[in-house]
C-alpha cells in the first residue's frame, strides 16, 4: 500500500477520513530523509540543523504521526561522533541501522519519504543499497513531494528553481501506469509539464495539490483531498 502525497500536512481535516483507519498508535515509522540538497547540506552540521533531533523540518515530519497517536517514530539511527567529515553523514552504522529497522518491522508498521530532491534522494538510496529492501518491504509506504515522486517506477519533473529543465527520472518501481504532478496550483508551466506526459508517455495523470493526495492499493487509486484526474483516455493497467 502506498500514499502518494504534496506536503507534510496529512493529519489536517482533508486528509482524515482516509489516513486515519490506516494508522494506528502501536505501528513504529521509520523516516528515510535523504532527500536533501547535497549544495546547501554540505556537513553533518547542517545535515542536524535540518533533520537531526532539534532539526528544523522535524516538527513538520513527525506532527502527522504524533496527531494520529504514533510515538515510535525512527528518524536518525545512530549518534555521529564525528561531525568535520560529511562522509559520515549516511555512515554505514546509520544505514545499517536503516536497515535493521526496515528488516524488523512488518505489514502493519511504516515507512516515510521526505520532500526534497528525488533524483539525489534515489542515488543515495542505490549508494547504500536501500532500494532492495524497499521494494520487497511490505510496510505501509508513504512519501510527500520527492517521497512520492520516487515511488514511481519513472517519474517526470516539471522545470523549477531547483530543476531548470523538464525531463524524466528513475524510480523505485512501487507504482507505475499512471503520474502525478505534485505541489499543483495550476501554473501554466505544470500545465506544460502535465500535457506532456499525457502526450509522450500516454499516461493518466493526478493533480495533487498541496492538501491532497492519492492512496494506492490492490487494484485502486484512491484520490483525497485536492486531488484530481486530468486524462484518463486510455485504459491503461496500473501497478502496485
Amino acid at each position: 500500500m502506498n500514499i502518494l502525497l504534496s506536503s507534510y500536512d496529512f493529519h489536517e481535516e482533508w486528509a482524515q477520513d482516509i489516513i486515519r483507519p490506516l494508522l494506528h498508535q502501536d505501528m513504529k515509522v521509520v523516516v528515510i530523509p535523504f532527500s536533501f540538497d547535497e549544495k546547501e547540506v554540505k556537513t553533518v552540521d547542517d545535515y542536524d540543523q535540518h533533520y537531526g533531533v532539534h532539526g528544523q523540518h522535524i516538527p513538520y515530519i513527525l506532527r502527522p504521526f504524533h496527531y494520529y497517536g504514533i510515538t515510535d517514530l525512527q528518524v536518525n539511527g545512530i549518534s555521529l561522533e564525528d561531525k568535520s567529515d560529511f562522509n559520515h553523514l549516511t555512515s554505514q552504522s546509520r544505514v545499517d541501522h536503516i536497515i535493521e529497522q526496515i528488516n524488523n518491522y512488518g505489514f502493519s508498521d511504516i515507512l516515510f519519504f521526505t520532500g526534497g530532491l528525488p533524483d539525489q534522494y534515489f542515488e543515495r538510496l542505490k549508494q547504500f543499497e536501500l532500494i532492495p529492501l524497499i521494494q520487497k518491504s511490505s510496510a505501509l509506504i508513504i512519501g510527500a513531494s520527492a517521497g512520492a515522486m520516487i515511488q514511481f517506477d519513472h517519474y517526470h519533473i516539471t522545470p523549477d528553481d531547483d530543476y531548470p529543465e523538464y525531463h524524466y527520472q528513475k524510480g523505485l518501481g512501487l507504482v507505475s501506469g499512471f503520474e502525478i504532478e505534485v505541489h499543483y496550483c495550476h501554473s501554466p508551466v505544470q500545465d506544460m509539464g502535465i500535457q506532456r506526459v499525457i502526450e509522450e508517455k500516454g499516461l493518466p495523470t493526478y493533480t495533487v495539490a498541496n492538501d491532497g493526495g492519492i492512496l494506492c492499493y490492490q487494484d485502486k487509486l484512491i484520490p483525497f483531498g485536492n486531488a484530481y484526474l486530468v486524462n484518463n483516455s486510455e485504459d491503461k493497467e496500473i501497478f502496485f
